[in-house]
This record gives structure tokens, C-alpha cells and sequence, in this order.
């Protein structure tokens, strides 16, 4: 398989899981190269994600740093697709490509986050 990493699959919400496979099909289709490294994310560990780069001060203010001074999240915990298993991030050789591809099937993606792909409108899923 040109994208590999499939076992961040496990915990995403099933109708995203299915269309993270056509995408992996395309991706394997046009012999992309690339790994899923993040998907489903504990609440602790979306914390511990977000706290980097930042200061405390930044952390309880909720400060957008859009991935400046180190950071790798905008959300804090309970504010990422992630959270809900409507996520996953994708790097490697063709990771532009990948996004690009997963923005024409229909994908939601992070301007700023060259890594992130999710599932369009997911706070009107879980309701935020």
C-alpha cells in the first residue's frame, strides 16, 4: 500500500474510516507515498499536543498560534476532530498531493496544518 500507517483506522467513526480508505485507494491508485501518523486521540493526549510551544499563559488564554513557535494544534482538548475519530493527519513524500487529492474527494483540511485531513462539518456531528 502506497499510504501506510492503517492502524490509526482503529476508533475512527465509521463513515470516516470507509472514506479514509477511498482515499488510500487513490492514493494507492496514483502511487502516492506517504504514512497516516495520527488519528482517534485521547483528551490527554490532545492536551499534551497543544501545550506544545505554548506557555501556560497561552494554554489557559487558548492563544491561536496556527503552528507558530513550535506548536502542532490550534485545538485544545475536546476541540479536535481528532477527539471524535473524525481525523487523521498524513505525512511523508506526497503528503501535498495527499491533501491536495483530499480536498477534490471532498475532505475538509486546516489551511495552516499541512498534515490534517477531516471529515467536512464535523462540529455539526458532535455538536459544537
Amino acid at each position: 500500500m502506497a499510504l501506510s500507517g492503517t492502524s490509526y483506522l482503529y476508533g475512527l467513526w465509521p463513515p470516516f474510516s470507509g472514506a479514509v480508505r477511498y482515499l488510500l485507494a487513490y492514493a494507492s491508485y496514483y502511487n502516492l507515498e506517504g504514512q497516516i501518523v495520527s488519528g482517534l486521540r485521547s483528551n490527554s493526549e490532545q492536551a499534551a499536543l497543544y501545550a506544545q510551544g505554548r506557555t501556560p499563559y497561552e494554554i489557559l488564554h487558548q492563544v491561536s498560534k496556527q503552528g507558530a513557535g513550535g506548536t502542532v494544534t490550534d485545538a485544545p482538548p475536546g476541540a479536535s476532530a481528532h477527539n471524535y475519530g473524525l481525523a487523521i493527519d498524513v505525512e511523508g513524500r506526497d503528503q501535498g498531493t495527499i491533501i491536495q487529492l483530499a480536498r477534490q474527494i471532498g475532505f475538509g483540511t486546516v489551511s495552516w496544518d499541512p498534515a490534517h485531513i477531516e471529515w467536512p462539518g464535523w462540529r455539526t456531528l458532535v455538536g459544537r
